[in-house]
């Protein structure tokens, strides 16, 4: 990326700005305190290739949050039909989610987390499977348990500890992912960026996304 290119902000899709600042200062006066400190930790990594990843990232868990934030509202006031509607639309986004990142990790050579060979085709197609509801969750966790087991966790530096914990439970739900359902993005360009070129992992994000892409935030649009 040019360093003197301006780009539109990717919150608002309005604002130029300098790819360093992650999003434009209206996006961010919006912000709470916390996420203007996260914005603000981000900035300070001055490498635009890694802000615009996470900025990315954070977009497409923004997204998701939408239903999932309304679908605890719902549940808050007993309205179950309309939360259980929500409910289904997010796992519908979770599909789309686990579809993105086998692409992803077909451009990591994960055969770096073990000993041996081990023939991972058979896992990502499994996966695939799951994500478009052909075999359920029990046949392809006794993939992921084999997989587990044959990883040598103990000589693994903390980098490879992180890329194979993402690699056996990128497609899992909620009851296993606990936060990182909701960071889901966010989380995995953290795990991945050490393995691939991170101007990668936002091309491929956005392919998979592009409805996302093109429209502004919408929990920062809908505040005044």
């Amino acid at each position: 990326m040019c360093e003197n290119a301006k780009i539109l902000c990717p919150y608002c899709l309005t604002r130029e700005i300098d790819p360093a600042q992650a999003i434009c200062s209206a996006c961010y006066s919006k912000e709470d305190k916390w996420e203007r400190g996260s914005w603000d930790d981000l900035r300070k990594r001055k490498n635009a290739d890694e802000i615009q990843m996470f900025t990315i990232a954070k977009k497409v868990d923004e997204a998701f949050q939408i239903p999932e934030n309304e679908a605890y509202a719902c549940i808050e006031k007993h309205e179950m039909i309309q939360a259980e509607a929500l409910e289904r639309e997010m796992e519908a986004f979770h599909r789309r989610r686990i579809l993105c990142m086998v692409e992803i990790f077909s451009k990591i050579d994960c055969g770096i987390l073990f000993s041996g060979y081990v023939e991972l085709d058979t896992y990502f197609k499994n996966v695939w499977d799951y994500a478009h509801q052909r075999i359920a969750a029990e046949q392809l966790r006794e993939v992921q348990e084999y997989l587990r087991s044959q990883i040598p966790w103990k000589s693994l530096s903390s980098q490879r500890m992180d890329l194979g914990a993402e690699l056996l439970n990128f497609w899992c739900g909620e009851d296993e992912l606990d936060w990182g359902y909701s960071q889901y993005f966010e989380i995995a360009a953290g795990n991945l960026k050490p393995f691939l070129a991170m101007t990668l992992f936002t091309e491929i994000l956005c392919k998979h996304f592009p409805d996302v892409m093109s429209a502004p935030v919408k929990r920062l649009s809908s505040k005044l």
